[in-house]
């Protein structure tokens, strides 16, 4: 049986034979594409096209993927005919079909291969696929000089692009690794052929490099305990991989011999007691040291990996949104205002305007992961200066939610975590994200992204109607937390 390997299965199956041979043989169980992943795909690509305009005169190798013999020999027409640059060039080689997105002519008849990622370092996985790709150009009989990835470049400021990207030369890299890739190929090819999906155990392959689709069937197919050995705390993954590959997936089977660490340990001994751990004292002392008015602050941000706003670099932060609850002394709670950016102008001055309208000069300012809002406050205040002592004052006054339920309140019912989303369906179950159009940080994003470009008004004001109630229900949620550990007392 003929089996055709892809860089991309290459990669795929180098995480994972299982994952390889479901997108093969089952992709119904694949889940569909989401909104932020769609939103991924594009910045990428728009990052590729904006990389080939670092090479001009380069020729695009234009047909389908499904096409792939034709790309094949429109790469061989394009360098037969002297082309000096090539984007995403086709060759097949050892059954495994590899294109570059773009692959540079030396003047003494080497090439040199750039792969374009719109990240701002480099990783282990780019070094494995820029080895797979070289060893399928040189097997296509390719002499290839370097092998190089070309990302994003931190330094880089808006509106100055000129140095949007940078080059690493990762061939010493890709040299170490090329002597596997033959045996991997013939691994991954004989995994394909199979009939029945091979049995591999859950484990850190699952989310390393990336996120694997599969992991909900994967569960159920291995019957994953709730909680389980994902939720210890701060378990390294070689750790949490040993207990798997011993069979341990339950926190009752987990043997004695186990080093969880200290805090892991702290987690089970509670979870196996059925009980929590609340430090009353050091809670009533954070509690004791907040001034009233007190005033629940939670931002929402974008991150483009193209920056478009002065002063900003690849996945700079837009703060566009944010949600205000106040509390005063008398135990009254108010809504205020927010603010949501509704356009595609700059948000900065009118948050920041709107922030200082909205905040008081006096009382506590509460955010869950306060080092988060005291940043967006302090990259408000770098970039307005006429703005900076007010902002400035603002950030001794902050006190951090999230070091209540990391250090004087742990339970077992949190999994493990202690953000917000974990927090608070244990203590306030009646406040649920899942109600909500948009339910986490990476949904407001793509909603953001559509109304401040959307000209249709029904749309619009949907989209913001969603937003608005995202953000609030997150300084609501801060409320009712700091209600619930009042009671404590």
């Amino acid at each position: 049986m003929s089996v055709t390997l892809s860089k991309s299965k290459y990669l795929v199956g180098t995480q994972c034979p299982k994952r390889l041979w479901l997108e093969s043989h089952r992709r119904d169980l694949m889940p569909p594409v989401s909104p932020a992943q769609e939103r991924v795909f594009s910045a990428g690509h728009e990052v590729g096209r904006l990389a080939r305009e670092r090479f001009p005169g380069g020729i695009l190798i234009e047909e389908d993927p499904l096409r792939w013999r034709d790309a094949v020999v429109a790469t061989k027409k394009a360098l037969e005919d002297g082309a000096k640059v090539l984007f995403e060039p086709c060759f097949f080689h050892a059954d495994t079909i590899s294109r570059a997105d773009i692959m540079v002519r030396n003047a003494d008849g080497s090439f040199d291969v750039i792969e374009v990622k719109s990240n701002t370092g480099t990783k282990a996985v780019h070094v494995l696929d820029l080895t797979v790709q070289t060893f399928v150009y040189e097997g296509s009989g390719l002499r290839i000089r370097k092998a190089c990835l070309m990302h994003l470049n931190s330094a880089c400021r808006y509106p100055d692009l000129s140095e949007l990207f940078t080059t690493a030369d990762l061939s010493v890299e890709v040299r170490a690794y090329l002597p596997e890739v033959p045996g991997t190929i013939a691994a991954l090819k004989a995994t394909l052929i199979m009939e029945d999906e091979p049995s591999v155990r859950l484990g850190s392959r699952c989310t390393n490099p990336y996120d694997c689709g599969f992991f909900d069937y994967c569960s159920k197919l291995w019957k994953l305990p709730s909680p389980s050995v994902f939720d210890i705390p701060h378990l390294g993954a070689d750790k949490r991989d040993e207990l798997i590959e011993r069979g341990v997936l339950a926190l009752d089977d987990i043997p004695p011999d186990a080093t969880l660490g200290s805090q892991g340990e702290r987690f089970l001994k509670l979870y196996r007691e059925g009980r929590k751990e609340i430090a009353l004292d050091a809670i009533r002392g954070w509690l004791g040291g907040l001034r009233f008015p007190l005033y629940f602050l939670d931002f929402e941000t974008d991150a483009p990996a193209i920056p478009r706003l002065p002063g900003l670099g690849p996945f700079g932060s837009i703060p566009f949104q944010f949600s205000l609850h106040i509390l005063n002394e008398d135990g009254s709670v108010v809504k205020a205002e927010g603010f949501l950016h509704e356009d595609s102008s700059d948000p900065r001055p009118a948050i920041a305007r709107e922030l200082l309208e909205q905040i008081g000069s006096e009382g506590s300012i509460i955010a869950y992961n306060a080092s988060f809002e005291k940043r967006v406050i302090g990259q408000l205040a770098e970039f307005l200066p006429e703005l900076r002592p007010a902002l400035g004052s603002m950030q001794d006054r902050f006190a951090d939610l999230l070091d209540v339920f990391r250090k004087h309140y742990i339970d077992p019912a949190f999994k493990g975590s202690n953000s917000i989303k974990a927090v608070l369906p244990v203590i306030c179950p009646k406040l649920s994200y899942k109600v909500l159009d948009v339910h986490n940080g990476e949904d407001a994003q793509v909603a953001w992204s559509e109304l401040i470009l959307t000209e249709d008004p029904v749309r619009k004001a949907s989209l913001s109607e969603a937003l608005k109630r995202y953000c609030g229900l997150d300084t609501l949620a801060m409320v009712r937390l700091y209600q619930y550990l009042i009671a404590l007392r």
